[in-house]
């Protein structure tokens, strides 16, 4: 499992790739009911072409039981091509749409069946990624203009969404030259904040992640890493009460992988900790109150479990997890959702 996402107690979705994931694989989509998971089979064959293959990137985004969308992925080989459609279940079936140019979806926010939004970028020939953003009106996707090219992007509601990044005009350039923001959608227009510069070697080419988790509408959480830095440079920025400020990481902390809030001001990291890359070891860290905690990612016996998405639970103080439990021995794995529950 590579995905989760909630819209509540009893509605959440998590996206994986079946066992033996390869060309036309198709999709391993999970629905909570509020008792239990069960699949949403997702037909193969579902894209076109002889050259098409399918894979399931991150990710899944959904407004209800009966509004989830997620991206596949078409790789065509001549000439050598990658982009993403988007399949969108209406509590019935999957139904195909297309983007107006050849898109790849990075973050995602599903609000209703007529107002969605997709974030990512078109890959050019020379080598670089154009910043591109859609909405989707109920019948097709439009291109949308949005003042940054979202490294990060959290939503509570139609009219509360943040996204953080470059601009679009300075999103190629090397990280000591790009001009960070912080864009919050009211619902009608994008309103902007400046993002405090990065402390980063001159030689540091770009940020290799960007994670967002909203709690109000000026109330969000930032955490980023820089690549091409050893040890990681990683850090967390705290948006509250009209500024920024800077909330220092446990120094263990090496990578981040997913973050969220956790429905009491706090905030949820999931992080690998250690010394060098061949030594990190994951945890969940949770800062509250001026304060982190950390707990080792919870795994069944005999396997270790490595999580790669998180996402609160609205309405409540709980949390779920998505991810992959590997075999001590390393012979096979399988697709875990883990919940934390206060």
């Amino acid at each position: 499992m590579s995905a989760v996402t909630a819209t509540g107690p009893r509605d959440a979705w998590a996206l994986g790739i079946p066992s033996g994931g390869g060309p036309r694989c198709g999709a391993d989509v999970e629905h909570w009911d509020g008792t239990s998971w069960r699949r949403v089979p997702v037909p193969r064959g579902l894209i076109a072409g002889r050259d098409a293959s399918l894979t399931v990137p991150l990710p899944v985004a959904a407004s209800s039981a009966a509004d989830a969308w997620i991206f596949p992925n078409v790789l065509r080989s001549l000439p050598m091509s990658a982009y993403d459609y988007a399949l969108r279940w209406n509590g019935a079936r999957w139904r195909r749409s297309v983007f107006p140019a050849r898109l790849s979806v990075l973050l995602a926010a599903v609000f209703g069946p007529a107002d969605a939004w997709a974030f990512g970028g078109i890959d050019h020939a020379d080598g670089t990624v154009r910043p591109y953003a859609v909405r989707y009106n109920g019948h097709s996707w439009r291109k949308a203009t949005v003042p940054v090219a979202p490294l990060g992007m959290s939503a509570r509601s139609a009219h509360d969404m943040w996204a953080v990044g470059p601009t679009p005009a300075t999103a190629a350039k090397p990280l000591r030259r790009q001009v960070l923001l912080a864009a919050h959608w009211t619902g009608r227009r994008w309103r902007t904040i400046t993002v405090p510069a990065i402390k980063a070697p001159k030689t540091t080419g770009s940020l290799s992640s960007g994670l967002v988790a909203t709690v109000g509408p000026g109330d969000i959480w930032w955490a980023y890493q820089v690549t091409s830095v050893r040890p990681s440079l990683a850090g967390l920025l705290h948006w509250f009460r009209g500024r920024w400020h800077e909330i220092k990481l446990p120094a263990a902390v090496g990578g981040l992988d997913a973050m969220a809030q956790d429905g009491r001001g706090g905030v949820w990291l999931l992080a690998e900790a250690g010394t060098a890359f061949y030594n990190l070891i994951q945890y969940v860290y949770h800062y509250s109150h001026g304060r982190w905690t950390r707990q080792p990612v919870p795994s069944p016996r005999k396997y270790e479990d490595s999580l790669s998405g998180l996402a609160w639970i609205p309405g409540t103080t709980s949390v779920w997890a998505a991810g992959d439990a590997d075999l001590n021995n390393g012979t096979g794995s399988a697709g875990v959702i883990l919940r934390y529950r206060r």
